[in-house]
């Protein structure tokens, strides 16, 4: 098999290899794991980089010594980002542990996760659950936010960072876990039918108009 055709071991720019993997909710570095991350680490010489997607990255590997970390991560449990797809929300603690928050943070980005992770979906849309206004995961400047109130979950949506960052516009309002995974589902397949390009949301929703977006997304 060639170096290309491995799903999970990206080349990078300087000619090395990068593999990167899942985190759901930012909050699985168990034990095993940070072992793991060690061992690999002291072995191949890698940089461990901890993304702004709350992912980890091991970066400045050859072909194969990615191709024994890709191994040995999957023989760990953890979940190598292969394809394009919804994959995982950014996420801050929420309750019990913020003193601020209003919402369990970690439940519904889990429920998105087992959910939604793996549906394929055209670059780029993200996700971000934030468990009250202060958005501590920046839920209000991203694709797709919600944001925690104490009746529920308001939804923000149409943001992006980048050169030109947008603020997210609060356009409805969820209270359960189903409702908001239904939600975020018609969302991400109403992108993805209507993205010719590598795009955010809010191209679409300039293109086709906020009401007709609200209306074909149900909000």
């Amino acid at each position: 098999m060639s170096e290309q055709m491995i799903p999970g071991i990206v080349p990078q720019k300087d000619g090395s290899y990068m593999i990167s993997f899942e985190l759901p909710n930012g909050a699985c570095m168990t034990p095993e794991i940070l072992e793991t991350l060690a061992a690999i680490s002291r072995q191949h010489n890698c940089l461990v980089h901890v993304t702004t997607a709350q992912k980890i990255m091991l970066l400045g590997m050859d072909f194969d010594q990615a191709r024994d970390v890709l191994k040995r991560l999957e023989e760990a449990g953890l979940s190598v980002r292969k394809t394009r797809d919804l994959s995982q929300p950014r996420v801050c603690v929420g309750k019990p542990y913020c003193k601020l928050a209003l919402q369990d943070t970690f439940s519904l980005a889990q429920y998105f996760y087992e959910r939604l992770s793996r549906k394929p979906i055209a670059p780029k849309m993200k996700v971000a659950v934030a468990g009250c206004p202060a958005c501590c995961s920046w839920a209000n400047i991203i694709d797709v936010g919600f944001v925690g109130v104490k009746s529920g979950w308001k939804v923000f949506i149409g943001g992006h960072g980048g050169a030109r960052p947008v603020l997210a516009e609060e356009m409805g309002k969820v209270t359960s876990h189903e409702e908001a995974a239904a939600l975020l589902e018609r969302i991400a397949d109403l992108f993805t039918s209507e993205v010719k390009k590598k795009a955010r949301l809010s191209h679409i929703i300039k293109r086709m108009g906020v009401d007709e977006f609200k209306r074909r997304v149900g909000l």
